[in-house]
């Protein structure tokens, strides 16, 4: 997985979540896997797996799964390390 500062992860969630022509309106809420593919850098699978091993909360409609923006923002939290 790529890593990156937390600001530009926050950046870049933001950017991916808002449409290029829709600039002046708010960001969505739910981000889907590809949109967390785009930002974060990580595979689909990825993703995926922590959604199944339960690391990271979802938002099922109907075979859709999304990720609420904020979760994103715990998951980075209760993942960060120092040496």
């Amino acid at each position: 997985m790529t890593h990156h500062s937390e600001p530009d992860l926050l950046q870049n969630i933001s950017e991916i979540a808002t449409p290029l022509k829709m600039k002046t309106s708010p960001l969505k809420r739910l981000l889907s896997i590809k949109d967390l593919v785009a930002v974060m850098g990580a595979t689909e699978w990825f993703w995926r797996s922590q959604i199944w091993d339960g690391q990271l909360q979802y938002v099922q409609v109907g075979k859709k799964i999304f990720v609420d923006r904020e979760d994103v923002e715990s998951f980075i939290q209760r993942n960060k390390h120092r040496n």
